[in-house]
């Protein structure tokens, strides 16, 4: 067995060497600058808000949503905030939303296929390191010293963050992105262990030099060739990495990115392994030459098998409109392995030494939490499509929403969609659509392009918010008040119509995707049962488990592989309905990766649908 020291030391090499690959393969191509944005930025660095204004690009406010303001001197994002991992001084407030509006402009241009040189956001950067510490200018003696001691720490570690990123637009990050990170966490604090366990070897607090046999361990010959300590694994243990590996290849309904898939190739291989050692005591042991024919056999079936999967993966990305495999999504499925075996075993080692392990263990997940922490203080990205129904429409069509406000109770917030809807005008076109958001209060902007596209400015689209969360957190812990929201926005909106004279009164449609599907078909169940009479049609896209209510007009939209909307837990035991291919306890496996990543495909796989949804939609 090899020491701890040569253990780690050989980690935080294969870590760095990982990590230095995909930062030198993740970095971007060169691309001409959008001359707006650098120029709106060059602004907003110089201090002049008149500048900075007049250099706002014209389409800035229709790709992020929001049109900056002019707070304390300062053109701002008025959305933003400081999203630091520790709470930061109150003063910092306004040059964070400074610095979230010089990122808006980088990914501005980045949208419009001009991403900004990376003197940009290093000068963004600056920026904010000079306002956050002018900010303090107010305070006197220690707490001035403490305020400013603060904005240089939060300026590092933007800094930090910005030169991991290479200095692009602060885009949503991709798995490369996030195994380069991981990878460079685990190298960095390797690297410390390693000094922490020479340190103590040099000061003889481990004298395991002085051991004879471990020295013999550490260099030994085995098969007729020297290894470092490593040994040869036995032909049922590689066995059941290489048939985890196939089960966790077999392309599954949906294509996962190498984060995700390396961890379902973990899952799986961790499954097959554990599987195999319950069962070992019963299968003989393989030596000599058996067992040296036997790994050759099971390292030419595990080649095969990557060559295999290579194709078949690539031909099912392919098939959704998603790029092949390439070394680099190889690379991220095998650092995600090599972090959850290294996770697994360090687990196992401490708790095999958790009276004395407790304070190397704290002092790894202290320096992980910083290395993982250094992130961008400035608030989350805007994106248009959270707000599909708060910008105008490009063919004159009515969007109304009523977004969440502290202390407002549900009747209330529908009845105020109700009174914008009836002053937008939305009671004199021909369609209203009640569209029930998701959780997160999100409506899909596929769907409503869809139905502008269809209806033009004939049609009303209302919507409204009853909460913030994730959606699946929603739908388990918050269903009743997405299900009391959507009666009341559906009772609130009906009740204008009926107050019209009949020959003038709109069709009134409701539609909702994913858990907005739920909770939109609980306005006709039970007591609402009437309610069904006062509605034309009504549209449920991807519900979970692919339920409907029986209206006469009633038309559902599901992909073929939803898994929200065809997954089941009987899959563990019980094959499904039609030719999907099942295979007991593993299908359930790759339907639960199904889920986390259904929302990562293009429009029209997984739980994504575009504007062709809304030619579903009956009329009366």
């Amino acid at each position: 067995m090899t020491s701890p020291l040569a253990r780690t030391a050989l980690l935080t090499l294969v870590a760095a060497v990982l990590w230095m690959a995909l930062t030198l393969a993740g970095r971007p191509p060169t691309t001409q600058p959008d001359t707006g944005s650098r120029s709106a930025v060059a602004a907003l660095t110089s201090g002049s808000v008149p500048r900075a204004t007049a250099a706002l690009p014209a389409g800035f406010a229709a790709d992020l949503g929001y049109t900056p303001v002019v707070e304390d001197g300062r053109l701002v994002n008025p959305t933003g905030s400081c999203s630091s991992p520790v709470p930061l001084p109150a003063e910092f407030e306004g040059p964070c939303r400074q610095h979230d509006l010089g990122y808006d402009l980088l990914r501005h241009a980045a949208h419009v296929d001009g991403a900004l040189p990376p003197g940009s956001r290093q000068a963004l950067d600056a920026q904010l390191t000079r306002s956050a510490v002018a900010s303090c200018a107010a305070r006197e003696g220690i707490s001035r010293t403490w305020c400013t001691s603060w904005a240089h720490i939060a300026g590092f570690f933007v800094r930090a963050n910005s030169v991991r990123q290479h200095d692009v637009a602060p885009l949503p990050e991709d798995a490369a992105s996030t195994a380069a990170m991981a990878s460079g966490a685990v190298a960095l604090v390797g690297t410390g262990s390693t000094l922490a366990l020479g340190g103590r070897r040099l000061m003889g607090r481990q004298p395991t030099l002085q051991n004879p046999r471990v020295l013999e361990s550490c260099i030994r010959r085995r098969a007729g060739r020297w290894t470092a300590g490593v040994p040869l694994p036995r032909v049922s243990g590689a066995a059941s990495v290489a048939v985890g590996l196939l089960l966790s290849l077999s392309p599954a309904h949906l294509p996962h990115g190498p984060l995700l898939q390396g961890a379902l190739t973990a899952v799986l291989v961790g499954g097959c392994v554990t599987l195999t050692r319950l069962l070992r005591p019963a299968v003989p042991r393989l030596v000599g030459r058996a067992r040296s024919v036997g790994l050759l056999v099971v390292a030419v079936g595990s080649a095969g098998t990557v060559a295999w999967a290579q194709g078949a993966l690539s031909a099912r990305r392919a098939g959704v409109g998603l790029p092949g495999t390439d070394v680099t999504w190889w690379a991220g499925v095998g650092a995600v392995v090599v972090a959850a075996w290294l996770v697994v075993r360090s687990l196992r080692w401490g708790w095999a030494r958790r009276r004395t392990a407790w304070r190397p263990a704290l002092v790894v997940g202290i320096v992980s939490g910083m290395v993982l922490s250094g992130g961008p203080v400035h608030g989350a990205p805007t994106s248009p499509e959270n707000r599909v129904l708060l910008s105008a429409s490009p063919v004159g069509a009515v969007r109304v929403y009523a977004g969440l406000r502290e202390g407002e109770a549900a009747t209330a917030r529908a009845q105020r969609a109700a009174t914008d809807l009836v002053r937008s005008g939305g009671l004199q076109r021909d369609h209203i659509v009640i569209a029930v958001p998701t959780g997160s209060g999100w409506i899909n902007p596929n769907l409503v392009a869809g139905l502008e596209r269809r209806f033009g400015s004939r049609v009303a689209t209302v919507g409204m918010q009853y909460d913030d969360s994730p959606s699946w957190l929603a739908y388990l812990a918050h269903r009743d008040a997405a299900e009391e929201a959507a009666g009341e926005i559906f009772d609130a909106v009906t009740a204008r119509v009926a107050a019209l004279p009949a020959d003038a009164r709109p069709q009134v449609h409701v539609v909702g995707e994913s858990l907005g599907a739920t909770a939109g078909q609980a306005i006709f169940a039970g007591p609402g049962a009437a309610r069904s009479r006062q509605v034309c049609s009504v549209l449920w896209t991807g519900t979970p488990g692919g339920h409907r209510v029986g209206l006469p007009r009633e038309a559902s939209v599901a992909n073929a592989d939803d898994p929200v909307v065809h997954a089941s837990v009987r899959d563990l035991v019980v094959p499904p309905e039609g030719d999907r291919r099942w295979v007991p306890v593993v299908s359930a496996v790759h339907d639960a990766a199904d889920f986390i990543g259904s929302l990562e495909v293009p429009d029209g796989s997984g739980h994504r649908y575009g504007a062709d949804q809304a030619e579903r939609l009956a009329t009366c």
